[in-house]
């Protein structure tokens, strides 16, 4: 089936398939957005090209709108996270865009009101369309889907990087809507490609003004409920898993709130606040940022890992920061800052991380090897 011929289908059944209001599997409507869409597209890539495709009518209960996406699998294989070219019908079937997107559930999870969530991803979306290599005129900015106010199509509406839109009542040829996907495609491909291009973590903390912070709720770390399997958001491309350290900026926060809280602990205690030094602000890297003494006068050595996440499954320990945590043993400790840009964060201590993952509290998995490109020194 063509995909005009597609595209005019989907239109004329969705009202009546969304009347029944959870999908159905067995519903032609279903299939023509879940299977037959995808498929028309397939026909349309190169035989070598690895794009995962995907429909979809809503998940349990049916969408305001279908749409159907295209995925690059070494960014995302989900329209929940990273980049991806989706076609969007609108809600009131009047238009459809063919758009290069982004996924948008971190921005929901950290901005929960809908005006502000919605600003910030119409911010994000203009860095994006900065980095694209476009030939021909593109729909920036906000799309029309005629979505109501707080709804996920408003949402979508505003992820919108670049995109073709078709009027519904005035489709082009079949030939004219293949050229306009193989060109988004290209454009798609040249944008995920691009070495300057933030991942959606960066892309949600460069959107994220820090309040002024109270005093941090501080913990002593207990260990996680063991993880049966990896959530899919741990992995890009399904096999290649990416863990990235914070962002300067987030582990500059990080590295504040545990500096002044330290600072406070020694002002209550009587003592010289010489004693706590910031010592990655120097520039400095021993395998710790922050020195410190305990309530006893004992020497520590803290490690500041951060996030804007209310909680982390896992984290990064360089060969220097392990080797450190081996030496200095209990004096060695781990503050793990979450809420990071919130006005209350919370710290976790981890201390002598190194006995933990020896009783098997924590578990050290080597997530990386650094391959030299010369040839072994002979020992």
């Amino acid at each position: 089936m063509a995909l005009r011929k597609l595209i005019a289908d989907i239109r004329q059944g969705w009202v009546e398939y969304r009347a029944h209001k959870v999908t159905s599997g067995n519903h032609p409507e279903y299939k023509l957005v879940v299977r037959d869409f995808p498929h028309e597209l397939k026909e349309l890539l190169p035989a070598t090209a690895t794009y995962a495709l995907e429909g979809s009518t809503g998940r349990g209960n049916i969408t305001a709108a279908p749409w159907i996406a295209t995925f690059d699998p070494t960014i995302t294989r989900s329209a929940t996270q990273g980049f991806y070219l989706v076609y969007l019908f609108s809600v009131d079937l009047s238009r459809m865009y063919l758009s290069i997107a982004f996924g948008i559930t971190q921005f929901e999870t950290y901005f929960k009101n809908p005006h502000e969530r919605q600003a910030k991803l119409v911010d994000a979306a203009k860095h994006l369309s900065s980095l694209l290599k476009a030939k021909r005129p593109l729909v920036l900015g906000k799309l029309d889907l005629a979505a109501s106010n707080g709804s996920l199509h408003a949402d979508y509406e505003r992820s919108n990087i670049a995109a073709i839109v078709y009027d519904l009542d005035a489709l082009p040829s079949d030939k004219q809507l293949a050229d306009d996907y193989r060109y988004m495609l290209s454009v798609y491909s040249d944008l995920v490609r691009n070495p300057l291009l933030p991942d959606i973590q960066q892309l949600l903390e460069a959107q994220i003004e820090p309040p002024p912070t109270s005093e941090p709720t501080v913990i002593d770390f207990l260990p996680r409920e063991p993880i049966a399997k990896r959530k899919k958001a741990e992995t890009a491309g399904g096999n290649r898993r990416r863990i990235s350290p914070e962002s300067k900026k987030i582990g500059d926060k990080g590295e504040q709130i545990v500096f002044d809280l330290e600072n406070k602990k020694l002002e209550k205690l009587g003592q010289d606040l010489s004693q706590v030094k910031w010592l990655a602000r120097e520039g400095k890297t021993p395998g710790w940022d922050i020195s410190s003494i305990d309530e006893d006068g004992t020497a520590l050595y803290i490690e500041v890992k951060a996030s804007v996440s209310s909680s982390v499954s896992n984290l990064i320990l360089t060969r220097t920061e392990y080797q450190a945590a081996q030496t200095h043993k209990e004096k060695y400790c781990v503050y793990l800052v979450t809420d990071v840009m919130k006005e209350k964060p919370k710290i976790e201590i981890i201390r002598d991380p190194i006995k933990r993952i020896n009783a098997g509290e924590l578990t050290a998995i080597v997530d990386a090897w650094l391959v030299g490109l010369q040839p072994t020194m002979a020992q």
